[in-house]
């Protein structure tokens, strides 16, 4: 009877149906409590579902009975990566390629990581080594397809992506794959159609829906042009990002001291206005991207909740920043003046903390938001000094840039 429950088990899961095969294979180990094929599938339905706790407990307490078994250490690998633990999850996978160094997929997945990391070229070695076992792993194919165009080999990628979907033609992850190669090459419109294709194939695959996010967002010239930056400075090595940071700011404040002592004062505003879009750029362009969707026939499906709460905020904070000017203009209080300034400073912190998960990074977000337009709107009950007020947003707008890099998501 377990039997049959195992097979059925493996039948839906197969299908993709995990919720019912999780539910087949506990009534089949209710019967036979000590059968590792349903435990080791059981874990895979988890982690399909990404219910990481319970794979992990799950894997662990096999691990500890089945040593020697290496899909076991591929599944600990799994859990590491989604976890965000690169180093762990590479030390588990080269645990399972020891144990079986003849599994293409292993060497797919360690490449995975690797490319993560930005270890492009040791990321592409897995790739090919995993090919060598397997020439037609698809897992590795596409690993290889990303480590090419990391490290600006088009030719090289082109190839090895005509490969992939000529042997993969309907994979939802290739397709979803070749789509972001295609994004980075600028080719947005060719990147789109695949990750079409992919959610044909597979509409709940988020790899793919964020593809389609960034594909339709880059219709948008200025948004096209940060994502090339962004894709850019991505590739670097984390010291290298620091290095390019630090020297722009070297660069902003050598220039802001030259003017100084020039004839043209106003030229100042050149260089600040320039380095302030560089510098905040890339903390609100997503809530904006976010903003603009929310207005599209077929972009505003894709967002997620806490991508739709974004838009949300900055489209209200926006818009009582614009009516606080239009009043300024029109009336000419000042109180406006700074009603404005304290609505547009809470943006970046009010749709960060939208989109984090981890509770105290979303609280701290969210009060720093809320000091800063209380600054604007309470502020003066209390205190006279409206340029003051006015500090404390901007301040806090600055500060929250610094604190938001040491917050977890």
């Amino acid at each position: 009877m377990e039997e049959a429950l195992f097979e059925r088990g493996y039948q839906l899961f197969q299908v993709k149906k995990y919720k019912e095969a999780i539910k087949s294979l506990q009534e089949g180990l209710q019967r036979h409590p000590e059968d590792y094929f349903a435990k080791s599938l059981l874990v895979r339905c988890y982690l399909e579902l990404e219910d990481y706790s319970k794979a992990k407990k799950l894997n662990e307490l096999l691990i500890s009975q089945h040593p020697n078994e290496d899909e076991l250490f591929y599944n600990k690998a799994a859990i590491f990566w989604e976890n965000k633990n690169k180093i762990e999850a590479l030390e588990a996978i080269n645990q399972a390629i020891s144990l079986n160094p003849y599994y293409s997929d292993y060497f797919g997945f360690k490449g995975l990581v690797l490319l993560e990391s930005k270890d492009y070229e040791e990321s592409l070695s897995c790739a090919n080594e995993g090919l060598e076992l397997n020439p037609n792993s698809i897992l590795c194919l596409n690993v290889r397809a990303q480590a090419l165009t990391k490290l600006k080999r088009k030719k090289e990628a082109k190839e090895t992506i005509n490969s992939t979907l000529n042997k993969d033609p309907e994979g939802s992850f290739s397709h979803a794959n070749v789509g972001w190669v295609k994004l980075e090459h600028g080719d947005y419109k060719s990147a789109m159609e695949h990750f079409k294709e992919s959610l044909k194939n597979d509409p709940n695959s988020r790899y793919a829906q964020d593809g389609m996010l960034e594909a339709i967002k880059a219709k948008n010239v200025v948004y096209r042009g940060y994502l090339k930056y962004a894709f850019w400075i991505s590739n670097m090595k984390t010291k290298n990002q620091w290095i390019f940071i630090i020297g722009i700011y070297l660069l902003y404040r050598f220039l802001l001291k030259t003017i100084e002592f020039s004839s043209y004062p106003y030229l100042v505003f050149l260089i600040i206005i320039p380095y302030l879009l560089f510098a905040l750029g890339g903390w609100i362009i997503g809530p904006l991207s976010s903003m603009i969707l929310l207005f599209h026939s077929y972009g505003k499906y894709l967002l997620d909740k806490n991508d739709r709460t974004s838009g949300i905020i900055f489209f209200l904070c926006l818009l009582f920043s614009l009516i606080s000017t239009i009043l300024f203009v029109g009336i000419g209080k000042n109180l406006f003046l700074l009603s404005a300034i304290s609505f547009l400073c809470s943006i970046i912190p009010l749709t960060k903390g939208a989109l984090y998960q981890n509770k105290i990074s979303r609280l701290l977000s969210f009060v720093i938001g809320s000091v800063i337009i209380l600054a604007g709107l309470i502020g003066p009950l209390f205190i006279s000094d409206l340029v003051f007020l006015g500090t404390i947003s901007v301040l806090g707008m600055v500060g929250y840039t610094w604190v938001g890099n040491f917050l977890k998501s």
